[in-house]
């Protein structure tokens, strides 16, 4: 009975809240429930999924990632060229675009907004670490100056966090002594070139943006006929299920799988379902404990019910990874075999190991919230019990998860970690590098296991720096093949993005690396 007032409550509450910019009829209106709220608002700060979605309409990038498709194409750029060794990059822009303010998005704006980046040293600041310089040749004309090659320069800049081009002026305009990059400001306000430009957020329930009638690629009128987009912070699945058969909302981001099925076949309603990049793992602790022993972890990988992970555990909603790295990506290696149970294998490499009977306790730790992980965590409990080894499985919320993953003591660390990963970028080293070098151990990076190849670390190195695209590729399959027979980990599934939408809304096009966002310039309401 008390869940079902609280329900109702958050309902009754959100009806009472559709008043707010309700100036702009309802049909002109796109309203996106979501339970992901954003922390910072500020583009070079903020590196969390919740801000994709105003992200990607309130500020442009360079280029972007093609609707659709880990292709680049240009945005705010017209055109580029880079150095034959790879270093020095030259953009050249679009004529007459400017800011939500009025303001011109210049070569001098583009750099500007690097520079702030760069200089706060936050969030997604590490993938600009390769940048010496960057300067506006003519109004036009920005050119970046790299410390190294930078094979995947270009894809660095289609990602979504760090890279919106920010109005200088707003900047400027809320600086302060203390705050000379007005990050202040910035976190609760939005100042780009997209077609959408920020109007307010109230924490906690909306952020509302409208339709920027001086945006550099027009508007035609039919097609472009959102003029206002409503972001509800709506933390219960069901609520939003509900709002979202009422026609009270357009789009629902966070129907849970019991709800899913319960929209099947609802008239009015599109399920948009597609496999992700977004990864999981269970990490072992390669450096302590009998997960040390190679042999040890690949036992474990062979005891893990593969099949019932997919379609009990997941229900279906779900591909098995192929290796370390997501698939669909470039340079991913299609070769690597997808692990099935195999109890027999799991048994024969433990007596290899000198555990013949098992006879050890490992602990299994997981972040509060990820239902599907613990039940993964159930899962392999009963496959190791056959083998006599115990498997403790620990809940902790984040906080203290990390610190303990982070503490550099592999002796703290437990045997297994179940942990997500998902590409800022459309490239395989994003994975490999940050997960397997061993320059990423803790607490700098997030090889959180402490594996360690010298063969991995070479070939990662040189990729970093080869700029043949064929070269590359070969020397990150090989390494993915090398973590693969290492087992550091065992990579479990893409979990699948389900999106809810009234059947009025169209034009949408999911996007394999901006999961969270719709490119809304493109999108539509026929009601």
């Amino acid at each position: 009975m008390a869940r079902r007032v609280l329900f109702c409550g958050i309902l009754f509450a959100f009806l009472g809240m559709l008043a707010f910019g309700q100036e702009i009829p309802r049909e002109r209106t796109l309203i996106i429930a979501t339970g992901l709220q954003p922390s910072t608002l500020d583009i070079g700060v903020g590196y969390e999924a919740a801000a994709i979605n105003v992200n990607l309409v309130v500020y442009e990038r360079l280029v972007r990632y093609k609707p659709g498709s880990v292709e680049v194409e240009p945005e705010l750029a017209e055109s580029w060229e880079v150095s034959p060794d790879g270093k020095v990059w030259t953009f050249k822009l679009h004529p007459g675009i400017v800011f939500h303010d009025g303001t011109p998005c210049d070569a001098a704006a583009v750099a500007f907004s690097f520079q702030r980046a760069i200089s706060i040293n936050l969030g997604p600041a590490w993938m600009f670490e390769p940048i010496e310089k960057v300067e506006a040749v003519d109004d036009l004309t920005v050119r970046f100056t790299l410390k190294r090659p930078y094979p995947e320069f270009l894809q660095v800049l289609a990602n979504i966090f760090g890279t919106g081009i920010v109005s200088p002026a707003a900047v400027k305009a809320h600086a302060t002594e203390d705050d000379p990059w007005a990050q202040e400001w910035l976190s609760s306000h939005m100042v780009g070139t997209g077609p959408y430009k920020f109007v307010e957020w109230v924490k906690g329930q909306h952020i509302i943006l409208r339709r920027f009638e001086d945006y550099w690629r027009g508007w035609d009128g039919v097609k472009n006929n959102i003029e206002q987009v409503i972001i509800r912070y709506i933390t219960e699945p069901s609520v939003q299920r509900l709002l979202l058969e009422r026609g009270d909302v357009d789009i629902a981001m966070d129907i849970s799988v019991d709800d899913w099925e319960l929209l099947k076949g609802r008239p009015g309603i599109v399920l948009v379902e597609k496999p992700s990049m977004h990864a999981t793992y269970l990490r072992f602790n390669c450096a302590a404990g009998p997960t040390a022993d190679v042999r040890v972890r690949k036992a474990i990988r062979a005891a893990l019910d593969y099949k019932g992970m997919i379609e009990y555990v997941l229900r279906g909603h779900a591909v098995q990874m192929q290796g370390a790295a997501a698939i669909g990506l470039p340079c991913h290696n299609d070769e690597l075999p997808l692990p099935t149970q195999d109890m027999e294998l799991a048994r024969k490499l433990l007596a290899e190991a000198g555990y013949p009977n098992g006879g050890f306790t490992l602990e299994y730790v997981y972040e509060s919230g990820h239902e599907d992980r613990r039940r993964v965590g159930e899962l392999l409990q009963a496959s190791l019990a056959e083998l006599g080894i115990t498997l403790k499985i620990t809940e902790l919320p984040w906080p203290d998860l990390w610190e303990r993953v982070s503490a550099a003591d592999p002796e703290r660390t437990p045997a297994i970690v179940a942990n997500g990963w998902w590409p800022d970028y459309a490239d395989v080293i994003n994975f490999l590098y940050p997960m397997y070098h061993s320059s990423q151990w803790p607490p700098v990076a997030f090889n959180i296991g402490f594996y360690k190849n010298e063969e991995v670390d070479k070939l990662l190195d040189q990729a970093q720096v080869e700029t043949d695209p064929a070269v590359r590729c070969e020397l990150l399959k090989k390494v993915q093949a090398l973590i693969y027979e290492d087992c550091p980990d065992i990579d479990l599934y893409h979990l699948t993005t389900r999106i809810a939408l009234r059947d009025w809304v169209k034009g949408y096009v999911y996007s394999p690396i901006y999961t969270e966002g719709f490119f809304l310039y493109d999108m539509w309401l026929e009601k």
